[in-house]
């Protein structure tokens, strides 16, 4: 692949010092690297395009292509090395020494190429490519390119149409190349202006917010202490249920291990015996008491027995530890602390790993049914979802509980995601007994409830308002009904700003 001639926004032109680029500020430089950094990804890809389509233009003819498939490839490495090295220190008469080398290369390719219709198209591609805070360089490059090239080409007995035709549609992509650099460097002088007036702003806010934040310490503190308590509550309410629901697999997989102890001794003294007939009848002596021995221990192992059941222990092992697997890494999600800043999160898992560490609060009073639709990543705290959501799972089994508890029916407990525009939604239902009607308004209230002593603070409900709506600038609602349940709505937008969300 010939990479272009000048500089291209990807690699030489950010790197040329300040001196080889008139009007460039130092800040501005090092904002235009960034841009530059951008609009890269569409020169490497127009490249890499053009390159192809020259090689397949003369597939078949395995010397052209030999030719043209070298000489890109050492372009490239030319290119790659100019920029990493060798243009830091040069800058300009880098640019120029590139410039007359990938010329070279490109009439060479090109003429190997028989100046099929693809070669044409480095010329608009190089002068789109052209970095015009250096103008001399770039309109000499240009102006040597076009006539190395369509010289050459006319002494070559190529049409003067294609010559003529691509150095005007190369001039043209050059102005547009000029328009653009000139936009971007006129776009940072006017943000440099913005930022001086933002720095402005900034002090006066600075001040503003050092009161505030003074006045909002205290309570970030106390919000901060409720929070951690009621998650420490939360990890000993739920400690006894996760260990049990750790060593059920446990000893599902002991259990098989045993049995794969015992089988693999009874195979052994099959196996055993089966090496002695082996070796009777490969040492061609008599072996009807060796296949009798062997026979007699098949049969005392039992083997139709253990060719069965060995690998559905096996498959039995697989699955316990699957499950522990599972258990482990949603109880690693699930306590995993919150970064500061809010991090793309997908709800959809998220919940699952909530429901699996929850799983022991629920699966005796409840069905458990999910049904999750399609989200894209949230950008939230997960920690504090988590801790959000298994405060409202477990409020519903308890709701289901007090329902059912006495018989052998088992309740509901229905979670679904779905997108709504610009919003992410997470309903929670239970088939519990509703909550009444005097009540409703103070659910949220702390330390509000109607649960015995030791079954509840009042701060679950609570704390996953606080940290939906005001942490999250989401939203937490219900719906009930006495007798027939209640259902929970959990809306988050997705970008993180309810703003954007609206």
């Amino acid at each position: 692949m010939i990479a272009p001639s000048t500089a291209s926004p990807a690699t030489a032109a950010p790197r040329l010092p300040s001196s080889h680029r008139p009007g460039a500020t130092a800040g501005e430089s090092e904002r235009f690297i960034e841009l530059s950094h951008r609009l890269s990804n569409f020169n490497i890809l127009g490249a890499a395009v053009i390159a192809l389509l020259t090689a397949a233009s003369v597939w078949g003819q395995w010397r052209a292509v030999g030719i043209v498939v070298g000489l890109h490839a050492f372009a490239m490495v030319f290119n790659a090395w100019v920029n990493k090295v060798y243009l830091r220190k040069r800058g300009r008469s880098a640019e120029i020494a590139r410039s007359a080398v990938n010329l070279t290369i490109l009439v060479i390719v090109n003429r190997a190429a028989g100046w099929s219709l693809p070669t044409w198209l480095w010329l608009p591609f190089m002068a789109l490519a052209f970095d015009h805070l250096d103008a001399r360089v770039a309109i000499w490059s240009l102006a040597g390119i076009c006539l190395v090239q369509d010289t050459a080409t006319l002494l070559d007995g190529v049409p003067w149409i294609y010559p003529l035709t691509f150095t005007l549609l190369a001039v043209f992509v050059s102005e547009i190349s000029r328009r653009r650099f000139s936009a971007i460097r006129d776009m940072l002088g006017r943000s440099d202006e913005q930022r001086a007036e933002l720095e402005e702003a900034y002090v006066w806010l600075q001040d503003g917010h050092d009161k505030l934040t003074a006045e909002t310490k205290a309570r970030l503190q106390m919000e901060s202490e409720l929070r951690q308590a009621q998650k420490l509550e939360s990890v000993g309410r739920l400690a006894s249920g996760v260990a049990h629901e750790i060593n059920t697999p446990v000893q599902f997989v002991s259990d098989s291990i045993h049995f794969l102890q015992e089988a693999s001794t009874d195979l052994m003294g099959v196996v055993e015996k089966m090496r002695l007939v082996h070796c009777s009848v490969l040492a061609g002596v008599p072996s009807m008491e060796a296949a009798v021995a062997a026979r007699e221990a098949e049969e005392l192992a039992d083997l139709p027995y253990l060719l069965e059941n060995v690998p559905k222990a096996f498959e039995r092992c697989r699955d316990g530890l699957a499950r522990v697997a599972e258990i482990v890494r949603a109880m690693k999600e699930f306590a995993h602390p919150d970064a500061k800043e809010m991090a793309p999160v997908d709800l959809n898992r998220a919940i699952q790993s909530t429901l699996t560490i929850a799983r022991n609060e629920y699966k005796y009073v409840a069905e458990l049914v999910t049904d999750f639709g399609e989200l894209p990543a949230v950008m939230a705290h997960a920690g504090d979802f988590n801790q959000a959501v298994l405060n409202i799972i477990v409020n519903a089994a308890h709701a289901v509980s007090d329902v059912v508890s006495g018989t052998n029916q088992l309740g509901r407990i229905t979670v679904r995601t779905r997108r709504e525009g610009a919003w992410a939604v997470v309903s929670i239902a239970d088939t519990g007994s509703g909550i009444p009607e005097g009540i409703r308004d103070r659910i949220f209230d702390p330390f509000f409830t109607t649960k015995e002593v030791g079954r509840g603070t009042g701060q679950g409900l609570a704390i996953a308002r606080s940290v939906l709506v005001e942490k999250h600038k989401g939203e937490l609602t219900m719906t009930t009904e006495t007798g027939k349940g209640t259902t929970f709505f959990i809306r988050l937008p997705i970008s993180g700003s309810s703003g954007n969300a609206a």
